[in-house]
């Protein structure tokens, strides 16, 4: 008597277990990729000369504001002056124009082209300072 009761028990026991279990079905999930930080523009950027450009999108265009000045100051730069007006062409490709003054101030607009890889930043059309630049890290 006293097997039957614990066989009793144990199937008890076992029904109880498998009740609370439910059958789950596994599904792939697919997802998009999205665009990878080490591929955009959006955020700051520092020059050798101690300069910072922060990109932030504006309307249908990325804006390049100069947010530290660095050695642009004796070009008559100014805090929060727009120096660059780009479009996205792709992962980390864009192109449009960067802001050029000279010692007295005047500016030019001229064709730019920057690729960004790997948090490094590298355009067409910048002085030497800004041809080669790292993201800064918040």
């Amino acid at each position: 008597m006293k097997t039957t009761t614990h066989i009793a028990i144990l199937l008890a026991l076992f029904a109880t277990l498998f009740a609370g279990c439910k059958a789950t079905s596994t599904v792939p999930v697919i997802s998009t990729p999205s665009p990878s930080i080490d591929k955009d523009i959006i955020g700051s950027w520092e020059g050798c000369d101690g300069r910072v450009i922060t990109f932030a999108k504006e309307g249908n265009e990325i804006i390049g504001r100069y947010t530290k000045l660095g050695g642009l100051e004796r070009y008559k730069f100014t805090l929060n002056e727009e120096g660059y007006r780009l479009t996205e062409q792709s992962a980390g490709n864009y192109t449009g124009t960067v802001k050029w003054q000279n010692l007295s101030g005047n500016e030019t607009w001229k064709k730019v082209s920057i690729t960004i890889n790997n948090n490094a930043y590298k355009d067409s059309s910048s002085d030497p300072c800004s041809k080669e630049m790292k993201r800064v890290e918040l």
